[in-house]
């Protein structure tokens, strides 16, 4: 009877034990997987305020690119429409016609310009990381920015693309505003993000080239904006075009750079690496870890280094040089040969003439009548009596001359000795004035007849 008892009692307290356990908490604690963001219409009434993303490490980054899934409804107020004129453009290289022999020009490792859209290794071509061109341009409260390429994103790609922003032109990237390319030509928040280096290590020791990796390095390590959250949660966007599959274009509110007027500015793709916090690529990998598309490099093919192009910087609200770290080439402007344009020099003018024996007393040198040497002709500047400026004596012809002379009036007077018996006598005048136009030239003959004893 003991020993029944016994029993009964133990099971009435087993029974009890899972009545208990039945109405307790569940032996699992795993909670169900977040659903996937929404993206509630634009309306007049904020949001709950989102929390602060700001001040993430570059390995939080890392993390909030592959797994961060924000569980709340984000209230957008306002949304970007279509892009306007276009204020800024860059282009690039496209690889397209190299592609059969996978290889590409035009990759500089050492300064920052990568002409990479090949898978690592195998360099199979990527037409839809292949950038030919961006274009930038404002309308308030936007800044577009539309990346042309080769082909069209697949859908369900996890490709990146994205602007980076040097402010300061130094440089030195201070932005990477960089998303994932939806399926949807919609405008979304989804999958786009800002990043700003607080630290001012974008670029490492030299800005633009490479430098050896350097592990203290963050490179982008402020995330802004995450998909909605942030100060603002209109502050970026991305969608395809609706007009062109080959486009992918990105919207963010200018007052996320604080409405800078003046900018560098280049356009990404990356399907590859991924992480803003290794910024500057080139010093992060060595060129040995990179590899090389160029065919008839030591380093090629590519490697780690792999799934990504960009573009060289262009300026936005000025026209850059070309000194500037990071911008395009420009090629230098031919220096003219340039032809002083001078005030003439006009033309000198000239007076000459001669003093000749007037044989027949005509006044007028004929060719048989002889010349006399010897005398001395002057030359005035003005109308006669004018005289003193210059003086000649008639050769074995009986010619004078007057060269190089500026433009004006002069008068030329001859000083033969006259006398009426037993020497010369004029038969012409003795002076005479004469004004000259530039280059100019003018004669006067002095004619004499010999006289006898009278």
């Amino acid at each position: 009877m003991k020993t029944k008892s016994n029993g009964k009692i133990a099971i009435i307290i087993l029974v009890l034990m899972a009545v208990i356990l039945a109405c307790g908490p569940s032996a699992s604690t795993t909670t169900p997987p977040p659903p996937p963001p929404q993206e509630a219409a634009p309306s007049d009434t904020p949001g709950a305020a989102p929390p602060s993303v700001e001040g993430s490490t570059p390995q939080a980054t890392a993390v909030l690119e592959s797994t961060l899934t924000p569980t709340a409804t984000v209230a957008h107020l306002t949304q970007p429409s279509d892009p306007g004129t276009v204020n800024s453009f860059v282009v690039d290289r496209s690889s397209e016609n190299l592609a059969s022999e996978r290889r590409a020009i035009a990759d500089s490792f050492n300064f920052d310009l990568f002409e990479r859209p090949f898978t690592s290794e195998v360099m199979d071509y990527l037409a839809y990381l292949d950038i030919t061109r961006g274009e930038l341009s404002v309308a308030a409260p936007w800044v577009y920015i539309t990346i042309y390429l080769e082909g069209a994103p697949p859908n369900g790609s996890s490709a990146s693309y994205g602007i980076e922003i040097d402010l300061d032109v130094d440089g030195r990237g201070d932005w990477l505003i960089i998303g994932v390319v939806p399926d949807s030509t919609n405008w979304t928040t989804n999958d786009m993000r800002a990043y700003q280096d607080s630290a001012g290590d974008v670029g490492g020791l030299t800005p633009v080239l490479s430098d050896a990796p350097d592990p203290a390095l963050n490179g982008y390590d402020d995330l802004v904006f995450d998909q909605g959250y942030g100060p603002d949660p209109d502050a970026a966007w991305i969608r395809r075009d609706p007009t062109d599959p080959n486009h992918v274009q990105l919207a963010f509110k200018h007052s996320l750079i604080a409405s800078d007027a003046y900018f560098l500015w280049g356009v990404w793709s990356d399907e590859g690496v991924k992480q803003p916090g290794w910024f500057d690529y080139n010093d992060h990998f060595t060129l040995v870890e990179a590899g090389s598309p160029a065919i008839e490099s030591s380093e090629y093919p590519i490697k780690a280094l792999a799934a990504l192009d960009n573009t060289c910087r262009w300026g936005y609200g000025f026209v850059p040089t070309g000194s500037e770290p990071g911008a395009c080439y420009v090629p230098p402007t031919p220096t003219p040969t340039l032809t002083p344009t001078l005030t003439p020099t006009p033309e000198p003018a000239a007076i000459g003439g001669s003093v000749f024996w007037d044989a027949n007393i005509n006044g007028v040198r004929g060719i048989a009548e002889l010349g006399i040497s010897g005398q001395t002709i002057t030359l005035g500047v003005g109308a006669c009596n004018s005289s003193g400026f210059a003086s000649d004596i008639t050769d074995s012809g009986g010619y004078y001359n007057f060269d190089n002379l500026p433009a004006g009036t002069y008068c030329v007077t001859s000083n033969v000795v006259t006398n009426s018996c037993g020497g010369w006598w004029p038969t012409t005048a003795t002076q005479t004035t004469i004004t000259l136009p530039p280059g100019g030239i003018d004669y006067f003959h002095f004619g004499y007849e010999s006289r006898g004893p009278c």
